[in-house]
C-alpha cells in the first residue's frame, strides 16, 4: 500500500506541482488550502506524511503539526526562508526547506522522513 501525503498549500499551481511529483513517485496524495481544512483531514484520514507551506492565511503550517491529533512527520515549505521558524520547525521533528525545491530534494526529505517513522515504529518522537 502506497504511502498518504498530504499536501497543505493555498497555491493551487504549487498544490498541483508537489501532487504531479509524489504520485509520479508512487505516493497516494491528499491535499488542504486552509489549516482548519488540513486539521479535518488529520483527524479523518491520517496520512503517512504532512507537506505544508509556511504562510496560510492567518495561520502557517506549523500550527498543523504542533495541532495535529498525533505526531507526524512532517516537511515544512516556504519561499521567505527564516532562521526562527526554521529552528521552530525542527523543533517540532520537520524537515524545513525553502523554495524552489528541487524535486529530487523534496523525494529525499519525503523518503528520510518515511524511513525513520518505520524504523521507530511510530510517527515521530514525543512533542518537547
Amino acid at each position: 500500500m502506497a504511502h498518504k501525503i498530504l499536501i497543505v498549500d493555498d497555491n493551487a499551481a504549487t498544490r498541483g506541482e508537489l501532487v504531479k511529483l509524489l504520485a509520479d513517485a508512487g505516493f497516494e496524495t491528499m491535499t488542504a488550502t486552509t489549516v482548519p481544512e488540513a486539521m479535518r483531514a488529520l483527524s479523518t484520514t491520517p496520512p503517512s506524511l504532512l507537506i505544508t507551506e509556511i504562510r496560510l492565511d492567518s495561520y502557517n503550517g506549523l500550527h498543523l503539526i504542533a495541532m495535529a491529533p498525533k505526531p507526524i512527520p512532517a516537511i515544512v515549505i516556504t519561499g521567505f526562508a527564516d532562521r526562527a521558524v526554521e529552528a521552530d520547525a525542527r523543533r517540532l521533528g520537520a524537515e524545513y526547506l525553502a523554495k524552489p525545491v528541487s524535486p529530487g530534494e523534496l523525494y529525499a526529505a519525503v523518503q528520510r522522513l518515511l524511513s525513520k517513522a518505520a524504523a521507530r515504529g511510530v510517527f515521530m518522537p514525543p512533542r518537547a
